[in-house]
Protein backbone atom coordinates (compact mmCIF):
# COMPACT_ATOMS: atom_id res chain seq x y z
CA UNK A 1 0.00 0.00 0.00
CA UNK A 2 1.76 3.28 -0.77
CA UNK A 3 1.73 5.73 1.63
CA UNK A 4 3.19 9.37 1.53
CA UNK A 5 6.34 10.49 3.37
CA UNK A 6 6.29 12.60 6.29
CA UNK A 7 7.67 15.76 3.91
CA UNK A 8 4.94 14.64 1.02
CA UNK A 9 1.96 15.03 3.81
CA UNK A 10 3.22 18.54 4.93
CA UNK A 11 2.52 19.80 1.57
CA UNK A 12 -1.02 18.19 1.86
CA UNK A 13 -1.55 19.72 4.71
CA UNK A 14 -0.56 23.30 3.79
CA UNK A 15 -2.86 22.62 0.72
CA UNK A 16 -5.80 22.04 3.35
CA UNK A 17 -4.72 24.89 5.52
CA UNK A 18 -5.30 27.32 2.70
CA UNK A 19 -8.59 25.69 1.49
CA UNK A 20 -10.14 25.30 4.93
CA UNK A 21 -9.37 29.28 5.10
CA UNK A 22 -11.18 29.54 2.17
CA UNK A 23 -7.85 31.03 0.56
CA UNK A 24 -6.75 30.07 -2.94
CA UNK A 25 -4.02 27.70 -2.84
CA UNK A 26 -0.80 28.94 -4.41
CA UNK A 27 0.76 28.04 -7.94
CA UNK A 28 4.14 26.88 -6.38
CA UNK A 29 1.63 24.44 -3.71
CA UNK A 30 -0.43 23.19 -6.63
CA UNK A 31 3.08 22.60 -8.25
CA UNK A 32 4.03 20.59 -5.30
CA UNK A 33 0.73 18.44 -5.09
CA UNK A 34 0.96 17.90 -9.08
CA UNK A 35 4.28 16.23 -8.73
CA UNK A 36 3.77 14.08 -5.46
CA UNK A 37 0.55 13.14 -7.09
CA UNK A 38 1.88 12.00 -10.61
CA UNK A 39 0.23 11.04 -12.57
CA UNK A 40 -2.44 11.82 -10.89
CA UNK A 41 -3.69 15.48 -10.20
CA UNK A 42 -2.51 17.04 -7.20
CA UNK A 43 -5.84 17.94 -6.53
CA UNK A 44 -6.89 14.47 -5.44
CA UNK A 45 -4.05 14.23 -2.87
CA UNK A 46 -6.69 16.73 -0.69
CA UNK A 47 -9.39 14.80 0.88
CA UNK A 48 -12.90 14.75 -0.92
CA UNK A 49 -15.68 17.32 0.58
CA UNK A 50 -19.16 16.94 0.07
CA UNK A 51 -20.65 18.65 -2.83
CA UNK A 52 -17.31 18.31 -4.90
CA UNK A 53 -17.10 16.58 -8.07
CA UNK A 54 -17.17 12.54 -7.26
CA UNK A 55 -13.80 11.36 -8.62
CA UNK A 56 -13.96 8.33 -11.03
CA UNK A 57 -10.99 6.56 -12.57
CA UNK A 58 -11.34 5.33 -16.76
CA UNK A 59 -9.00 2.79 -17.84
CA UNK A 60 -8.45 2.12 -21.59
CA UNK A 61 -10.50 5.03 -21.78
CA UNK A 62 -9.87 5.57 -25.39
CA UNK A 63 -11.53 8.94 -27.05
CA UNK A 64 -14.40 9.67 -24.71
CA UNK A 65 -17.04 7.20 -26.00
CA UNK A 66 -18.25 6.51 -21.64
CA UNK A 67 -17.69 10.64 -21.58
CA UNK A 68 -19.84 11.44 -24.21
CA UNK A 69 -22.80 8.88 -22.82
CA UNK A 70 -22.03 10.64 -19.05
CA UNK A 71 -21.60 14.02 -19.73
CA UNK A 72 -23.65 14.89 -23.04
CA UNK A 73 -26.53 12.53 -23.14
CA UNK A 74 -26.90 11.99 -19.77
CA UNK A 75 -26.27 14.98 -18.38
CA UNK A 76 -24.11 14.35 -15.29
CA UNK A 77 -21.87 16.83 -14.87
CA UNK A 78 -21.22 16.03 -10.80
CA UNK A 79 -18.34 13.56 -11.68
CA UNK A 80 -14.70 14.48 -11.88
CA UNK A 81 -13.03 11.49 -14.81
CA UNK A 82 -9.60 10.97 -14.96
CA UNK A 83 -9.16 8.58 -17.95
CA UNK A 84 -5.70 6.75 -18.91
CA UNK A 85 -5.33 5.34 -22.34
CA UNK A 86 -1.67 3.99 -23.91
CA UNK A 87 -2.88 5.39 -27.36
CA UNK A 88 -1.80 9.26 -27.97
CA UNK A 89 -3.93 9.83 -30.82
CA UNK A 90 -7.24 8.86 -28.61
CA UNK A 91 -6.13 10.50 -25.93
CA UNK A 92 -5.38 14.26 -27.81
CA UNK A 93 -9.00 13.41 -28.95
CA UNK A 94 -10.18 13.35 -25.54
CA UNK A 95 -8.77 16.11 -24.50
CA UNK A 96 -9.27 17.70 -27.91
CA UNK A 97 -13.47 17.15 -26.94
CA UNK A 98 -12.69 18.60 -22.41
CA UNK A 99 -12.09 14.92 -20.94
CA UNK A 100 -9.22 14.85 -19.01
CA UNK A 101 -6.57 11.90 -19.74
CA UNK A 102 -3.29 10.83 -18.57
CA UNK A 103 -1.11 8.73 -21.92
CA UNK A 104 0.12 5.59 -20.09
CA UNK A 105 -0.10 1.69 -19.69
CA UNK A 106 -2.40 1.40 -17.03
CA UNK A 107 -0.58 -1.87 -16.10
CA UNK A 108 2.40 -0.11 -15.04
CA UNK A 109 -0.13 2.39 -12.35
CA UNK A 110 -0.94 1.53 -8.56
CA UNK A 111 -4.28 1.34 -7.94
CA UNK A 112 -3.85 2.04 -4.44
CA UNK A 113 -1.65 5.70 -4.85
CA UNK A 114 -2.63 7.84 -2.35
CA UNK A 115 -3.97 10.10 -5.05
CA UNK A 116 -7.05 7.49 -5.32
CA UNK A 117 -7.95 7.35 -2.00
CA UNK A 118 -11.39 8.84 -2.42
CA UNK A 119 -12.41 7.08 -5.79
CA UNK A 120 -16.11 6.15 -6.10
CA UNK A 121 -16.41 4.53 -9.44
CA UNK A 122 -14.21 2.51 -12.13
CA UNK A 123 -14.84 1.97 -16.08
CA UNK A 124 -12.48 0.25 -17.69
CA UNK A 125 -12.67 -0.92 -21.60
CA UNK A 126 -9.87 -3.36 -22.39
CA UNK A 127 -9.07 -4.21 -25.70
CA UNK A 128 -11.03 -6.53 -27.66
CA UNK A 129 -9.02 -8.14 -30.68
CA UNK A 130 -8.05 -11.59 -28.74
CA UNK A 131 -11.14 -12.45 -27.77
CA UNK A 132 -13.35 -10.93 -30.75
CA UNK A 133 -13.52 -12.91 -34.21
CA UNK A 134 -11.87 -9.93 -36.06
CA UNK A 135 -9.07 -10.83 -33.81
CA UNK A 136 -7.07 -13.52 -33.81
CA UNK A 137 -8.52 -15.13 -30.70
CA UNK A 138 -5.93 -15.48 -28.42
CA UNK A 139 -8.03 -15.29 -25.66
CA UNK A 140 -10.00 -18.36 -26.34
CA UNK A 141 -6.80 -20.56 -25.88
CA UNK A 142 -7.39 -22.88 -22.72
CA UNK A 143 -4.05 -22.26 -22.07
CA UNK A 144 -4.41 -18.36 -21.93
CA UNK A 145 -7.89 -18.90 -20.36
CA UNK A 146 -6.38 -20.49 -17.40
CA UNK A 147 -3.72 -18.24 -16.83
CA UNK A 148 -5.94 -15.09 -16.85
CA UNK A 149 -8.43 -16.77 -14.62
CA UNK A 150 -6.24 -18.14 -12.23
CA UNK A 151 -4.42 -14.69 -12.03
CA UNK A 152 -8.03 -13.22 -11.40
CA UNK A 153 -8.38 -15.63 -8.69
CA UNK A 154 -5.40 -14.10 -6.69
CA UNK A 155 -6.58 -10.82 -7.13
CA UNK A 156 -8.86 -11.01 -3.81
CA UNK A 157 -6.48 -12.84 -1.73
CA UNK A 158 -3.83 -9.90 -2.63
CA UNK A 159 -6.50 -7.07 -1.96
CA UNK A 160 -7.77 -9.47 1.48
CA UNK A 161 -10.91 -10.33 0.52
CA UNK A 162 -11.04 -13.85 1.37
CA UNK A 163 -13.25 -15.31 3.95
CA UNK A 164 -12.98 -17.64 6.53
CA UNK A 165 -15.42 -20.52 5.57
CA UNK A 166 -17.56 -17.74 3.68
CA UNK A 167 -18.78 -16.27 6.80
CA UNK A 168 -18.70 -12.54 8.06
CA UNK A 169 -18.44 -11.72 11.83
CA UNK A 170 -21.91 -10.83 11.56
CA UNK A 171 -22.97 -14.21 10.72
CA UNK A 172 -21.17 -16.41 12.89
CA UNK A 173 -21.35 -13.68 16.54
CA UNK A 174 -24.81 -11.61 15.88
CA UNK A 175 -24.77 -10.69 19.11
CA UNK A 176 -21.16 -9.76 18.57
CA UNK A 177 -19.73 -6.41 20.97
CA UNK A 178 -16.18 -5.28 20.00
CA UNK A 179 -13.49 -6.97 18.38
CA UNK A 180 -14.16 -10.50 17.02
CA UNK A 181 -12.48 -13.55 18.48
CA UNK A 182 -12.27 -15.31 15.60
CA UNK A 183 -10.34 -12.35 13.72
CA UNK A 184 -8.13 -12.10 16.56
CA UNK A 185 -7.29 -15.89 16.97
CA UNK A 186 -6.22 -16.08 13.26
CA UNK A 187 -5.19 -12.70 12.08
CA UNK A 188 -8.33 -11.67 10.44
CA UNK A 189 -9.91 -8.48 9.19
CA UNK A 190 -13.34 -7.85 9.34
CA UNK A 191 -13.81 -11.88 8.70
CA UNK A 192 -11.73 -11.43 5.61
CA UNK A 193 -8.19 -13.44 5.64
CA UNK A 194 -4.37 -11.17 5.94
CA UNK A 195 -3.41 -9.88 1.90
CA UNK A 196 -1.74 -12.32 0.82
CA UNK A 197 1.40 -10.11 0.49
CA UNK A 198 1.46 -10.09 -3.49
CA UNK A 199 2.27 -6.68 -4.65
CA UNK A 200 0.56 -5.89 -7.81
CA UNK A 201 3.85 -6.26 -9.91
CA UNK A 202 3.50 -9.27 -8.79
CA UNK A 203 -0.03 -10.67 -9.66
CA UNK A 204 0.08 -8.82 -12.85
CA UNK A 205 3.84 -10.68 -13.58
CA UNK A 206 1.38 -14.19 -13.04
CA UNK A 207 0.35 -13.13 -16.96
CA UNK A 208 3.94 -13.24 -18.13
CA UNK A 209 3.34 -16.47 -19.99
CA UNK A 210 0.29 -15.60 -21.96
CA UNK A 211 1.15 -15.66 -25.93
CA UNK A 212 -0.96 -11.90 -26.29
CA UNK A 213 -0.05 -9.44 -23.25
CA UNK A 214 -4.10 -7.59 -24.31
CA UNK A 215 -5.30 -10.64 -22.68
CA UNK A 216 -4.22 -9.63 -19.44
CA UNK A 217 -5.99 -6.54 -19.63
CA UNK A 218 -9.16 -7.90 -18.41
CA UNK A 219 -7.49 -8.99 -15.17
CA UNK A 220 -7.20 -5.17 -14.66
CA UNK A 221 -11.33 -5.37 -14.22
CA UNK A 222 -10.41 -7.10 -10.80
CA UNK A 223 -7.16 -5.30 -9.61
CA UNK A 224 -8.24 -1.71 -9.93
CA UNK A 225 -12.00 -2.07 -8.21
CA UNK A 226 -10.56 -4.31 -5.40
CA UNK A 227 -7.18 -2.30 -5.15
CA UNK A 228 -9.36 1.00 -4.50
CA UNK A 229 -11.60 -0.96 -1.91
CA UNK A 230 -7.98 -2.60 -0.32
CA UNK A 231 -6.58 0.91 -0.16
CA UNK A 232 -9.62 1.84 1.98
CA UNK A 233 -11.12 4.31 -0.74
CA UNK A 234 -15.64 4.50 -0.77
CA UNK A 235 -15.71 2.53 -4.10
CA UNK A 236 -19.00 2.08 -5.36
CA UNK A 237 -19.45 0.97 -8.77
CA UNK A 238 -17.29 -0.30 -11.73
CA UNK A 239 -18.73 -1.08 -15.05
CA UNK A 240 -16.62 -2.86 -18.17
CA UNK A 241 -17.25 -3.44 -21.73
CA UNK A 242 -15.68 -6.10 -23.90
CA UNK A 243 -16.32 -8.25 -26.85
CA UNK A 244 -19.80 -9.96 -27.00
CA UNK A 245 -17.20 -12.76 -27.61
CA UNK A 246 -15.58 -12.75 -23.94
CA UNK A 247 -15.91 -16.41 -22.32
CA UNK A 248 -18.96 -16.56 -19.53
CA UNK A 249 -15.76 -18.18 -17.47
CA UNK A 250 -14.12 -14.71 -17.31
CA UNK A 251 -17.12 -13.07 -16.39
CA UNK A 252 -18.18 -15.48 -13.86
CA UNK A 253 -14.73 -15.51 -12.32
CA UNK A 254 -15.17 -11.68 -12.21
CA UNK A 255 -17.87 -12.11 -10.48
CA UNK A 256 -16.87 -14.14 -8.10
CA UNK A 257 -13.82 -12.04 -6.67
CA UNK A 258 -16.41 -9.26 -6.17
CA UNK A 259 -18.84 -11.29 -4.48
CA UNK A 260 -15.90 -12.58 -2.03
CA UNK A 261 -15.19 -8.48 -1.50
CA UNK A 262 -18.88 -7.99 -0.46
CA UNK A 263 -19.87 -6.61 -3.52
CA UNK A 264 -24.03 -6.21 -3.51
CA UNK A 265 -24.53 -7.20 -7.28
CA UNK A 266 -22.51 -8.10 -10.30
CA UNK A 267 -24.52 -8.20 -13.52
CA UNK A 268 -23.65 -8.77 -17.49
CA UNK A 269 -25.71 -8.34 -20.58
CA UNK A 270 -24.93 -8.54 -24.40
CA UNK A 271 -26.19 -5.37 -25.77
CA UNK A 272 -26.39 -4.35 -29.34
CA UNK A 273 -25.87 -0.90 -30.31
CA UNK A 274 -28.37 -0.72 -33.28
CA UNK A 275 -31.24 -1.78 -30.34
CA UNK A 276 -30.40 1.52 -28.86
CA UNK A 277 -31.03 3.92 -31.82
CA UNK A 278 -27.15 3.98 -33.05
CA UNK A 279 -26.63 3.99 -37.11
CA UNK A 280 -24.32 0.98 -36.67
CA UNK A 281 -24.10 -2.49 -35.48
CA UNK A 282 -22.05 -3.03 -32.74
CA UNK A 283 -22.09 -5.99 -30.03
CA UNK A 284 -20.28 -5.66 -27.14
CA UNK A 285 -19.98 -7.08 -23.61
CA UNK A 286 -21.22 -5.26 -20.39
CA UNK A 287 -20.74 -5.81 -16.79
CA UNK A 288 -21.63 -3.74 -14.07
CA UNK A 289 -20.65 -3.83 -9.89
CA UNK A 290 -22.32 -2.16 -6.95
CA UNK A 291 -21.33 -2.43 -3.54
CA UNK A 292 -24.06 -0.85 -1.98
CA UNK A 293 -27.39 -1.48 -4.20
CA UNK A 294 -29.31 -4.17 -6.16
CA UNK A 295 -28.39 -2.77 -9.37
CA UNK A 296 -29.06 -5.06 -12.72
CA UNK A 297 -27.95 -4.66 -16.36
CA UNK A 298 -29.97 -6.00 -19.02
CA UNK A 299 -30.44 -5.53 -22.28
CA UNK A 300 -33.26 -2.15 -23.26
CA UNK A 301 -36.44 -3.86 -23.64
CA UNK A 302 -38.15 -0.61 -24.98
CA UNK A 303 -37.93 -1.24 -29.04
CA UNK A 304 -36.62 2.15 -30.48
CA UNK A 305 -36.85 2.96 -34.22
CA UNK A 306 -33.83 1.45 -36.44
CA UNK A 307 -31.07 4.49 -37.76
CA UNK A 308 -29.92 3.18 -41.09
CA UNK A 309 -26.43 4.20 -42.16
CA UNK A 310 -28.49 6.25 -45.09
CA UNK A 311 -30.45 8.35 -42.65
CA UNK A 312 -27.65 8.94 -40.30
CA UNK A 313 -25.67 10.60 -43.07
CA UNK A 314 -28.35 12.13 -45.26
CA UNK A 315 -27.89 9.79 -47.78
CA UNK A 316 -30.89 9.40 -50.70
CA UNK A 317 -32.27 5.95 -50.49
CA UNK A 318 -31.05 2.53 -52.08
CA UNK A 319 -27.22 3.42 -51.51
CA UNK A 320 -25.03 0.58 -51.06
CA UNK A 321 -21.48 0.61 -49.53
CA UNK A 322 -18.61 -1.00 -51.13
CA UNK A 323 -15.93 -3.06 -47.87
CA UNK A 324 -13.54 -4.50 -49.72
CA UNK A 325 -12.86 -2.98 -53.23
CA UNK A 326 -13.68 -4.94 -56.44
CA UNK A 327 -13.56 -9.11 -55.65
CA UNK A 328 -14.64 -11.83 -57.76
CA UNK A 329 -18.52 -12.10 -58.71
CA UNK A 330 -20.49 -15.29 -57.41
CA UNK A 331 -22.19 -16.58 -61.04
CA UNK A 332 -25.01 -17.75 -58.81
CA UNK A 333 -26.00 -14.91 -56.66
CA UNK A 334 -24.32 -12.36 -59.00
CA UNK A 335 -22.83 -10.55 -56.20
CA UNK A 336 -18.96 -10.13 -55.34
CA UNK A 337 -17.74 -12.64 -53.75
CA UNK A 338 -17.02 -12.49 -49.74
CA UNK A 339 -19.48 -10.48 -48.48
CA UNK A 340 -17.98 -7.42 -49.21
CA UNK A 341 -21.22 -4.79 -49.70
CA UNK A 342 -24.30 -3.53 -47.58
CA UNK A 343 -27.26 -1.75 -48.30
CA UNK A 344 -27.15 1.80 -46.64
CA UNK A 345 -30.56 1.24 -45.62
CA UNK A 346 -29.83 -0.50 -42.79
CA UNK A 347 -27.54 0.29 -39.78
CA UNK A 348 -23.69 -0.13 -41.18
CA UNK A 349 -22.11 -2.97 -40.15
CA UNK A 350 -19.73 -2.51 -37.20
CA UNK A 351 -16.96 -0.01 -37.43
CA UNK A 352 -13.31 -1.27 -37.88
CA UNK A 353 -9.93 0.70 -38.65
CA UNK A 354 -10.57 -0.77 -42.11
CA UNK A 355 -14.01 1.18 -42.11
CA UNK A 356 -11.51 3.92 -43.54
CA UNK A 357 -11.83 1.92 -47.04
CA UNK A 358 -15.26 2.12 -47.31
CA UNK A 359 -16.63 3.90 -50.70
CA UNK A 360 -19.94 4.52 -51.74
CA UNK A 361 -20.24 2.03 -54.92
CA UNK A 362 -22.29 4.67 -56.87
CA UNK A 363 -19.86 7.39 -57.00
CA UNK A 364 -16.99 5.84 -55.09
CA UNK A 365 -17.09 8.74 -52.20
CA UNK A 366 -14.97 7.46 -49.07
CA UNK A 367 -16.04 8.12 -45.84
CA UNK A 368 -14.91 10.38 -43.80
CA UNK A 369 -13.47 10.44 -40.34
CA UNK A 370 -16.44 12.57 -39.09
CA UNK A 371 -18.83 10.53 -40.77
CA UNK A 372 -17.43 7.31 -38.77
CA UNK A 373 -18.12 8.90 -35.32
CA UNK A 374 -21.63 10.08 -36.38
CA UNK A 375 -22.29 6.24 -37.15
CA UNK A 376 -21.46 5.45 -33.61
CA UNK A 377 -23.46 8.25 -31.76
CA UNK A 378 -21.06 10.79 -31.73
CA UNK A 379 -21.71 14.56 -33.04
CA UNK A 380 -20.57 15.39 -35.91
CA UNK A 381 -18.21 17.80 -34.55
CA UNK A 382 -15.97 15.79 -32.72
CA UNK A 383 -12.72 16.52 -32.47
CA UNK A 384 -11.08 13.42 -34.09
CA UNK A 385 -7.27 13.63 -34.07
CA UNK A 386 -3.87 11.72 -35.89
CA UNK A 387 -3.75 10.49 -38.60
CA UNK A 388 -7.06 9.25 -40.89
CA UNK A 389 -5.60 5.60 -40.01
CA UNK A 390 -6.04 6.57 -36.55
CA UNK A 391 -9.44 8.34 -36.11
CA UNK A 392 -11.31 5.26 -38.21
CA UNK A 393 -9.43 2.92 -35.66
CA UNK A 394 -10.70 5.15 -32.36
CA UNK A 395 -13.97 4.62 -34.11
CA UNK A 396 -13.83 1.43 -34.44
CA UNK A 397 -12.85 0.56 -30.65
CA UNK A 398 -14.48 3.17 -29.05
CA UNK A 399 -17.72 2.67 -26.85
CA UNK A 400 -20.67 4.09 -28.46
CA UNK A 401 -21.89 6.82 -26.32
CA UNK A 402 -25.63 6.23 -26.51
CA UNK A 403 -24.57 2.67 -25.16
CA UNK A 404 -22.51 4.24 -22.33
CA UNK A 405 -25.42 6.16 -21.39
CA UNK A 406 -27.43 3.08 -21.27
CA UNK A 407 -25.17 1.19 -18.94
CA UNK A 408 -24.16 4.23 -16.45
CA UNK A 409 -27.91 4.97 -16.24
CA UNK A 410 -28.97 1.62 -14.97
CA UNK A 411 -25.83 2.18 -12.37
CA UNK A 412 -27.29 5.44 -11.21
CA UNK A 413 -30.96 4.67 -11.47
CA UNK A 414 -31.57 7.45 -14.23
CA UNK A 415 -34.38 6.90 -16.87
CA UNK A 416 -32.31 6.35 -19.57
CA UNK A 417 -34.68 6.43 -22.71
CA UNK A 418 -35.89 10.31 -22.95
CA UNK A 419 -32.59 11.25 -23.08
CA UNK A 420 -31.18 9.19 -25.64
CA UNK A 421 -34.26 9.68 -27.80
CA UNK A 422 -33.53 13.77 -27.07
CA UNK A 423 -30.00 12.72 -28.33
CA UNK A 424 -30.61 11.13 -31.26
CA UNK A 425 -33.00 13.13 -32.89
CA UNK A 426 -30.64 15.94 -32.44
CA UNK A 427 -27.37 13.50 -33.72
CA UNK A 428 -29.68 11.86 -36.42
CA UNK A 429 -32.98 14.67 -37.53
CA UNK A 430 -34.95 12.08 -37.61
CA UNK A 431 -38.10 14.14 -36.20
CA UNK A 432 -40.69 12.82 -38.13
CA UNK A 433 -39.80 8.94 -37.74
CA UNK A 434 -39.36 9.12 -33.85
CA UNK A 435 -42.89 11.31 -34.32
CA UNK A 436 -44.64 7.91 -36.04
CA UNK A 437 -42.78 5.82 -33.49
CA UNK A 438 -44.54 7.52 -30.70
CA UNK A 439 -48.30 7.28 -32.39
CA UNK A 440 -47.17 3.56 -32.52
CA UNK A 441 -46.56 3.25 -28.93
Amino acid sequence: MSELTPAEQSVVTTALNYKETGAPIPAHVMAQLDEIAAPWPGRWLLPWVEGEPVRCVELCAGPGGWGEGLKTILGLTRFDIIGVDIDKDACATARAAGHARICADITKLDPEHPALRDTRGVIISPPCPTFSPAGKLAGLLEANLDILCETIACVGEAAGFVRLADACCDELFPDLEGDCPMCAEFGYHEGYAQRSGASWAEVRAQLDELTDPRIGLMAEVAIWPLGLQAAGAPIEWMTMEQSSNLPERILEELSIEFECADWFRTSWAVLEAADLGVASRRKRTFMIATRHKNTLLAPPTTALPVTTMAEALGWDDGERINTRGNRPVDPATGRAKGGNCFSADKPSWCLTGKTRTWVRERDGLRLTPAEAGTLVSFRATYPWQGSRSSQFQQAGDVVCPVVAAYVLAAIHGIDWEPLVRDYLIGLYHYDDLWAEFDLAV
